[in-house]
């Protein structure tokens, strides 16, 4: 089982002298309690080539960077976000925090849930006072890679499958993506010195375990399943008024002193082989076809 931490919850006040927005303006009630559109950096829904251009003449790219600066304002004011901030900030500042990493946001013109995912990466870069943020997701259009780099953003071109190697103390947010890019990111750093640099929010480590077959795991969250006991997890509460954004994520870290006692066996790493019917993610081949045809090829992909 995954080691758990456990830290006391008591809210700061919230911050607002971080160099963000230095006006918030109120906002109406919202409709209900979900954020409502479905986004994961996995098998996109399938899309009409009529809707798309529709969707492409209507983008509105300061609108689109209005609300992305509503959805910090409505975020770092929350106690979500100071309770967060409060389990996982002195770890990341303790470990001298040099990169983060986005992967997995989603279309971010449109669905709510990857504005807010944004909102919280950014929120947290400026705490760790970075000067840049690297993002990537294969769904990306041309004009959000285009509002991600006037946000000051790195917009990474290649699909590495979540196969980045961790050079220095790196945080990886991942943001609801398939189990299968952790696990791509954990084999491509599978040694001591490598796993001691990753720091980790996506899908809690504990959850993927209790609610899959292990003989499912061992296909397709190998790495995962293997270092689950070596694993600090820090579960970020899901108070946020929007329940369907921060749900199931936790920060994880790797007892580097208990990996030390691993035998070679423990090390050997074989590259991750997933079988069609299992893959969540979109690979290198599909982003390719995405990138040529736009879209053309989601239904093929959402199959």
């Amino acid at each position: 089982s995954v080691q758990h931490v456990n830290m006391s919850n008591t809210e700061p006040s919230p911050s607002s002298a971080d160099g963000f927005i230095s006006v918030c303006r109120a906002k109406g009630k919202r409709r209900g309690q979900k954020a409502s559109e479905r986004k994961v950096h996995s098998k996109s829904e399938p899309v009409a080539t009529g809707e798309r251009a529709s969707a492409e003449v209507e983008f509105d790219s300061g609108k689109l960077i209005r609300r992305i600066a509503e959805a910090e304002c409505d975020l770092q004011d929350s106690s979500f976000f100071t309770g967060a901030i409060e389990k996982i900030l002195p770890v990341l500042k303790q470990a001298h925090i040099r990169e983060i990493v986005c992967l997995g946001l989603g279309k971010l013109a449109e669905c709510n849930i990857s504005r807010y995912q944004l909102a919280f990466v950014r929120c947290l870069q400026r705490r760790l006072a970075l000067e840049k943020v690297q993002y990537f997701d294969p769904v990306f259009t041309s004009r959000e890679k285009e509002i991600l780099r006037q946000l000051d953003g790195i917009v990474l071109e290649e699909n590495l499958e979540g196969k980045y190697a961790a050079k220095q103390n790196t945080l990886f947010y991942l943001p609801h993506c398939p189990k299968q890019i952790s696990n791509n990111l954990l084999w491509k750093n599978w040694n001591l010195d490598k796993l001691g640099r990753i720091y980790l929010i996506c899908n809690s480590f504990e959850q993927i375990i209790t609610n899959s077959p292990e003989r499912f795991l061992q296909n397709n969250a190998h790495y995962i399943l293997q270092i689950a006991k070596n694993t600090v997890e820090v579960p970020i509460e899901n108070n946020f008024k929007y329940t369907d954004i921060f749900n199931d994520t936790s920060f994880h870290y790797f007892n580097t002193t208990l990996l030390q006692s691993k035998g070679s066996s423990f090390w050997e790493a074989t590259e991750p082989n997933y079988t069609e019917e299992d893959l969540e993610l979109i690979t290198k081949t599909e982003s390719l076809h995405l990138t040529e045809n736009g879209l053309k090829n989601a239904a093929k992909i959402a199959d």
